[in-house]
């Protein structure tokens, strides 16, 4: 994959050199932005949720196929576990993504254009705030360029050898994207269709190069569907539970997705209505060339397709879907606009964007800390949850009062996470107390580790889980914690903690199995 992108860039010294630096820019601001904005806050539980599965490195979970989980267990073998580093992987994710945009790119444009259609993506909160929890959708932001990219290249290859190269990368990055979530098969559609609508495409299919992708996308993929077939919960029950059989509501949501989709273009509209504006004058030769016509269907497939192949599967199948899952499907939307209004930009156009652009993120670190505390103040996005204090002082006790390593928790779904991550132990989760939902738990895993059980202490569905060891050599114990930070003290929660001690069998099926 990596050569798909660094071929393009050594076109051109200087087009290189403004890319680094604005992909340097990208990590840096939105590093820096989490970790002032975000300080109040524990990690999310999607991000939490993926460190937990990775230090099992499982062929597969409950809710989503494995490879993100897999990134962020490759991740954390190179970095410490602290957040600054998890938010240094969302925006390194995002910075990929933005250069596989600008290696797509230079087959439609070049010079200040062709940065412009990388530079405008900071306008999408896609590619920015929501790109700031690792989850199954912000993994894409990444994934789906590369897949464009790497189609495009083996597309145009003609010599065996690099038509092979090129096809394989194509196979094992399509494993990947769908290997973190199975809407990734709206984006191998759209590079069936890009195939089919380009002139062509005798001469593609002739060839070995998509029989080369298939192959290698099988292989990659047929030990997750191994595991799928035996596995007593998979992704596919998960997208499943996704479903509504009330038909108003999914047309709600899919009327309040489009609308949303096209809000957070709003600032993307108004700056290439200046752009538009500002090169009304310029001469046909100051304006993108058209491209040929196979170019032209699969940048209109490409930037188009995602979107509408979304909305269509949500109405027929009946699927509830929100903006979360827009983050990865607008990534050509400038370069699109560009080429099909073929606004003319200049350098001092592009430097007056990236003066915006800079200006508007030395603003939001400025206020990002006083957004922070605020966050704190009012419990928003449970801001004020404190996970990383309960997982030291449940991993303090545990060693304290059992003498061993705190090896599985389970309880309230955000501090039995937030324990994996936060505990100097590093715990797995006993998923919801069901091996169905953490099939790396067995009743000879709990026997020899014991388990830590985290409830709020108004969770009654935690509580009752609790209960059912109460015939057991059990320790328990009540505490109050409360966030302070920058002087501003967040609210209190009270929580209920259980030890079952090593040594013993406990039961290993839930009470009441935990929904989705």
């Amino acid at each position: 994959m990596s050569i798909a992108i660094s071929a393009p860039l050594r076109r051109s010294d200087s087009d290189t050199r403004d890319l680094l630096l604005l992909l340097a820019a990208h990590v840096v601001l939105w590093t820096a932005f989490c970790l002032l904005y975000l300080a109040p806050s524990d990690l999310q539980n999607d991000m939490t949720e993926a460190f937990s599965w990775a230090q099992e490195m499982p062929l597969g979970t409950y809710k989503h196929p494995p490879f993100y989980a897999w990134v962020v267990h490759g991740w954390f073998s190179v970095f410490p576990t602290a957040d600054w580093a998890f938010y240094l992987l969302c925006a390194v994710n995002a910075a990929i993504g933005l250069a596989a945009v600008w290696a797509i790119a230079g087959r439609y444009l070049s010079g200040p254009p062709r940065l412009a259609a990388v530079l405008l993506l900071e306008a999408l909160p896609f590619a920015t705030v929501q790109s700031l929890n690792f989850n199954a959708n912000s993994v894409l932001l990444s994934l789906w360029p590369l897949v464009m990219l790497l189609f495009l290249r083996a597309f145009d290859r003609r010599d065996l050898a690099s038509a092979a190269a090129n096809a394989a990368a194509l196979g094992l990055a399509a494993a990947a994207a769908m290997l973190s979530k199975y809407y990734s098969g709206i984006i191998l559609a759209c590079c069936l269709a890009a195939a089919l609508a380009h002139p062509d495409r005798r001469r593609y299919f002739a060839s070995l190069a998509p029989y080369v992708a298939i192959a290698v996308f099988a292989a990659a993929m047929a030990p997750h569907v191994l595991w799928h077939l035996h596995a007593a919960i998979g992704p596919l029950q998960y997208m499943a539970s996704k479903g509504s059989s009330r038909p108003l509501e999914i047309l709600g949501k899919a009327a309040v997705f489009v609308a949303g989709c096209a809000a957070l273009h709003a600032l993307l509209g108004l700056a290439l209505a200046w752009l538009r504006r500002r090169g009304r004058d310029a001469p046909p030769e100051d304006r993108p060339a058209l491209p040929p016509v196979g170019d032209r269907r699969a940048l209109a497939i490409f930037a188009l397709g995602p979107f509408l192949l979304t909305v269509l599967i949500a109405l027929v199948f009946s699927v509830r879907i929100n903006t979360h899952f827009a983050i990865p499907i607008f990534s050509l939307s400038p370069l699109a606009a560009i080429v099909w209004l073929r606004l003319a930009i200049d350098r001092a156009a592009l430097r007056r964007l990236a003066l915006l652009a800079g200006g508007a993120g030395m603003l939001l670190l400025a206020a990002a800390p006083l957004a922070g505390t605020w966050t704190l103040r009012h419990d928003i996005e449970h801001a004020a949850e404190p996970r990383r204090q309960v997982a030291h002082r449940v991993t303090a006790l545990w060693r304290k009062k059992i003498g061993t390593t705190l090896a599985i928790v389970a309880g309230t779904e955000s501090y039995a996470l937030g324990a994996t991550f936060y505990s100097p132990d590093h715990p797995t989760d006993f998923t919801a107390f069901a091996p169905a939902y953490a099939p790396w738990i067995d009743a000879d895993r709990l026997r020899r580790d014991g388990l830590a059980v985290i409830c709020l202490k108004e969770d009654e569905w935690c509580l009752d889980e609790a209960a059912k060891y109460d015939g057991l050599d059990t320790w328990r114990t009540e505490f109050s914690l409360a966030k302070r930070l920058r002087g501003v003290t967040g609210q209190a929660f009270d929580f209920v903690v259980v030890f079952v001690k090593p040594g013993q069998t406990l039961p290993t099926e839930p009470i009441r199995l935990r929904p989705f």
